[in-house]
């Protein structure tokens, strides 16, 4: 076992950890696992390697810049920066011109005889960012030529960090700091000013160079580098217990997702991480898939969540402004497929579904996060994903509920959250709150379903006759703020004018609220209170109802 202790409480330690797990499998080691022991990270194998050991790589690539050197490395794995950007654009081009078959771009590749485009290095992307936060730094590539230089020495500086020799290496690479690295270090060492004079930076003699490469290997195998207009997103997969290949895994599938945003960015991230182990946990998969132990478990208890860095772009320098843990969700333990099953579709039913290139769109796809008030609601559920708190997830619906009908109000495409998203509150939160008494009262069913028929559905029927009543969670959001009374009140003000409208427009033809429902709901919130339980009948009205409840509802419509 090897342990890695953090020591800054920042990304670098997780990218330390991950380096050290992808070079003691590239010595041979078997079952190399991460595991998060609280102070530190443990590092443990299995089937010791047989035999002498073969040539160390650096471990990552070598990105090779023709402008700046003429010819390239001898090295095992480089990447041709300009060439790989350039089949970006080509591959940009293409992509467009089957969107437009008639666009010039399409005519033009169709003349040149391409049928299609070879696709970029996916490590193209890591590249890029790395190139934006260089700021003249070229301690990866340095290093990577000592190594290669240097095998006998490399093997023994190994062996000697590993405790499998006790003599110190005479002959031990320099490397300088970057932020990249170390994101609490400022802009690194390579500035004009001297040392003492520039602040941000770390003194040779306190950079441990087995520890950087150690983390130039991480970064390669567990981070995923964003851009945010001019700033910069880094996210590194933080390991819970985990396997080094089950967490390369990860990361290759969500680069391969050409994630995007600010807000909506932390969302998809954390979801997608979620869904990939969902979907490769002993509970979902078989054999060699299953490789994510969670059966009994959470997705959080593999990996624990996206270690976040934001760096602002200060021209010739990046500050990091921010330092955070995005949490994978921990609704409910995986105990069965059926669980697993539901977490999926908690999922899809949120950020869509995507297949190869193709995308359908979940319920949050109708949310643009520069205008501010969609902002605010994808702000709103990042919350929720932060803290697992019910009453973030309530405020998110009844946020939601505005912008739903606003959009209907405009004949814009918008898609509702499900009766399946209603089935959930009470999975996740049924043993804390009375959420069984709550949801599964006939009373507070019938008035969510009044509610249903008068908003989402009315407003989403052309032909429909009855009035659609929008602002209608507005209004209740501020009477369950002002109690029990206000709030009754104004339910009851609501049911009387729907059932009115049934009777008197509708000729009897609709779903009318009877007056025992009103007595169920008046318990409920004498019980419980007008804030949860009005929370709740918001989310429930203004979600799609299983597909029974919904054809029932259709003639008073």
């Amino acid at each position: 076992m090897h342990r890695i202790p953090k020591k800054t409480g920042t990304y670098a330690d997780a990218l330390e950890a991950i380096g050290l797990a992808s070079l003691l499998e590239e010595i041979g080691y078997r079952r190399v696992e991460i595991s998060d022991t609280g102070a530190e990270f443990a590092i443990t194998m299995q089937s010791a390697p047989e035999g002498p050991w073969q040539k160390i790589t650096p471990g990552y690539p070598y990105v090779w810049e023709k402008k700046k050197e003429r010819e390239s490395p001898a090295l095992g794995w480089v990447i041709d920066y300009q060439r790989e950007r350039e089949k970006r654009e080509v591959r940009q081009v293409w992509d467009k011109a089957q969107k437009k078959k008639k666009d010039a771009g399409a005519a033009k590749l169709e003349e040149q005889g391409l049928d299609a485009t070879p696709e970029p290095s996916p490590a193209l992307s890591t590249a890029v960012m790395l190139s934006s936060m260089r700021k003249g730094w070229n301690g990866d590539r340095d290093l990577a030529k000592w190594i290669d230089a240097h095998s006998d020495e490399t093997r023994e500086w190994v062996r000697w960090r590993l405790g499998l020799v006790d003599a110190k290496p005479q002959n031990i690479p320099e490397i300088s700091n970057t932020q990249v690295l170390n994101p609490i270090s400022g802009k690194g060492v390579t500035v004009t000013k001297t040392r003492l004079g520039s602040p941000s930076s770390i003194p040779d003699q306190l950079i441990d160079p087995f520890s950087e490469w150690m983390k130039l290997r991480g970064l390669w195998a567990g981070m995923l580098m964003y851009r945010s207009d001019e700033d910069f997103k880094f996210f590194v997969l933080e390991p819970a217990r985990v396997s080094a290949e089950g967490l390369r895994r990860v990361r290759e599938r969500l680069l391969s997702l050409n994630l995007w945003g600010g807000v909506r960015l932390d969302i998809e991230t954390t979801l997608e991480c979620t869904r990939e182990l969902i979907q490769h946990s002993d509970a979902f998969a078989e054999g060699e898939q299953a490789w994510a132990a969670m059966l009994r478990g959470r997705p959080r208890d593999v990996i624990a969540g996206l270690r976040q860095g934001y760096f602002k772009s200060l021209g010739t320098a990046a500050a990091l402004m921010n330092d955070a843990l995005m949490p994978l969700p921990e609704w409910f333990a995986v105990d069965s497929k059926q669980d697993a099953d539901d977490y999926l579709e908690i999922i899809s039913e949120a950020i869509g579904e995507r297949t190869g290139s193709q995308r359908k769109a979940g319920c949050l796809g109708s949310l643009d996060e520069k205008h501010s008030d969609d902002g605010r609601i994808l702000q709103q559920y990042r919350q929720w994903l932060l803290s697992g708190e019910l009453h973030e997830l309530l405020e998110f619906h009844a946020q939601f509920a505005v912008h739903q009908m606003q959009r209907l109000s405009r004949k814009d495409w918008v898609k509702g959250f499900s009766g399946h998203t209603r089935k959930t509150i009470g999975k996740v939160y049924g043993e804390k709150y009375p959420m069984k008494a709550i949801i599964g009262d006939e009373g507070f069913r019938n008035i969510a379903r009044a509610l249903r028929n008068t908003t989402v559905y009315a407003a989403g029927m052309s032909n429909s006759n009855r009035e659609v009543r929008f602002g209608l969670a507005q209004r209740w959001k501020q009477k369950m703020k002002a109690g029990n009374g206000p709030f009754l009140a104004e339910v009851g003000d609501f049911v009387q004018a729907q059932n009115w409208e049934v009777v008197h427009r509708l000729k009897g033809r609709g779903f009318q609220v009877s007056a025992s429902d009103l007595d169920h709901l008046v318990e409920l919130v004498d019980q419980h209170g007008a804030d949860l339980v009005g929370s709740l009948l918001l989310a429930y009205g203004y979600a799609r109802a299983p597909k029974t409840e919904a054809e029932d509802a259709a003639p008073a419509v």
